[in-house]
C-alpha cells in the first residue's frame, strides 16, 4: 500500500512538473519547405485550390490506402473541404478547409485533426524564372488557457518540440509529388481559363461532312457552302431549328481540319441525301469553355482549355464540338462567342 501511495504521489508530482515546464515552451511551431516548380502559378494555384488532385500529390496518402476521403462544398476556393479517416497510427482522421485563396498567389487551409489540435497551413507561390516557387508551411499554437483544451494545448507545446522532425519530411516529399504532377502538365498558362463540367443530352442534327486547310479563311469558305445547304434542306422539308450553328471536329493536324457541319433541329426523320446525313450529338460528361473573339483565336482558348483538363484531371474523349453562339453577319469579330464543348472522362 506505501508503495502505491509512493507511486501515486510521484505521478502527480510529475504531472504537475511537466505542466509547469510547458508554460515555458514555445507556444507556436513552424515548419517550412519550399520547390520551384516550372510551371506557371496558375497551374500550381489550381491544383492547390481544391482536393480533385490531392491525393494524387499527397505525402499521406500511401502510408494508409484503405483510408477514406470525402470532399464538401465547393470544388474549389474558400470552403472547399476534404475530410479523411483513417488508421489512428498513421493518417488518423481529421479535415482540411481552405480558408483563403488568392488567385496565383497564396492558399491558406485550416486542419482540425479532433482532440490532436489544429494547425494552419499555407502555400505562398512567387516567380522563379520561367517557373513558380512554392513555399509550404505550417503553423500551430497552443495557448495555456484554464480551458477544456489546457491539456490538450500543454501536449501540444511539446509536440511543437519535434514538429520539424515530424513534418519536414512529409513536406519534401509532397512537395517532389506536386514537382513532379504539375510538370506533367502542357506548360500553358490557364490564368483566366475556367471551364464547366456538365451531363450533356443527345442532340438531334443533320450535318455536311467536309474538310478545309488549317487557315481560317479556307474553313469559312467551306462552312459557308455547307450551312448553306444545310438551310436550304431544312426550309424545304419544313423542320425547325433548335439551335445555333455548330461543327464537329473529327480529325486536326498539320495536313487540315476535317469536320462536320451541322445544325441542331427538332426533328430529324426526314429523307437524307449523299452529302447530308442525319445524327445526334455526343451524350455525357463534356467540359465547356466559352471562347471571345475572332474564330481563327480558337486554337488558342483549346490549347489553355486542353490544359486546364489535365490540371483537372480530366482526359478528353470524343469529338470537339463548337457552337457558333453569336451570328457572324452582325456581331463584331472581338465580341463572337463561341461555345467550345470538349467531352471528357
Amino acid at each position: 500500500m506505501r508503495f502505491l501511495k509512493g507511486l501515486l504521489v510521484f505521478l502527480l508530482v510529475l504531472f504537475v512538473a511537466l505542466i509547469g515546464v510547458a508554460f515555458f515552451l514555445p507556444a507556436s511551431a513552424h515548419v517550412e519547405r519550399a520547390i520551384t516548380i516550372e510551371r506557371p502559378a496558375s497551374q500550381v494555384f489550381a491544383v492547390l485550390n481544391g482536393f480533385r488532385r490531392f491525393n494524387d500529390w499527397s505525402p499521406w496518402v500511401d502510408k494508409d490506402p484503405h483510408a477514406v476521403y470525402t470532399i464538401s462544398g465547393p470544388a474549389t476556393g474558400v470552403g472547399a473541404k476534404q475530410a479523411w479517416h483513417g488508421d489512428p497510427r498513421t493518417v488518423g482522421s481529421g479535415s482540411l478547409q481552405i480558408v483563403e485563396s488568392k488567385p496565383d498567389e497564396r492558399v491558406t487551409t485550416s486542419l482540425d485533426f479532433g482532440d490532436r489540435g489544429r494547425a494552419t497551413a499555407t502555400f505562398a507561390l512567387s516567380p522563379a524564372g520561367k517557373g513558380t516557387q512554392v513555399v509550404w508551411t505550417l503553423d500551430t499554437n497552443a495557448p495555456l488557457a484554464l480551458d477544456g483544451q489546457f491539456v490538450f494545448n500543454a501536449i501540444g507545446r511539446y509536440m511543437g518540440l519535434f514538429m520539424e522532425r515530424m513534418v519536414g519530411p512529409d513536406y519534401e516529399s509532397g512537395l517532389g509529388r506536386l514537382k513532379t504532377l504539375v510538370e506533367s502538365f502542357p506548360d500553358v498558362d490557364i490564368h483566366g481559363v475556367e471551364g464547366a463540367i456538365v451531363q450533356l443530352q443527345p442532340r438531334k442534327i443533320y450535318f455536311v461532312s467536309g474538310r478545309s486547310g488549317t487557315d481560317a479563311e479556307s474553313a469559312k469558305g467551306v462552312l459557308g457552302i455547307a450551312y448553306g445547304k444545310l438551310a436550304k434542306f431544312i426550309a424545304d422539308n419544313g423542320i425547325a431549328s433548335a439551335g445555333p450553328p455548330l461543327t464537329i471536329t473529327t480529325r486536326y493536324d498539320k495536313d487540315g481540319w476535317k469536320f462536320d457541319a451541322a445544325m441542331p433541329v427538332e426533328r430529324n426523320d426526314a429523307a437524307t441525301r449523299e452529302d447530308i446525313q442525319a445524327g445526334v450529338t455526343y451524350a455525357g460528361t463534356a467540359a465547356q469553355f466559352i471562347h471571345v473573339g475572332p474564330y481563327d483565336g480558337i486554337g488558342a482558348t483549346l490549347n489553355g482549355a486542353f490544359a486546364w483538363l489535365a490540371v483537372q484531371g480530366y482526359k478528353p474523349k470524343d469529338r470537339i464540338i463548337e457552337d457558333y453562339i453569336s451570328d457572324p453577319g452582325n456581331t463584331p469579330p472581338e465580341q463572337l462567342q463561341t461555345k467550345l464543348t470538349i467531352p471528357v472522362e
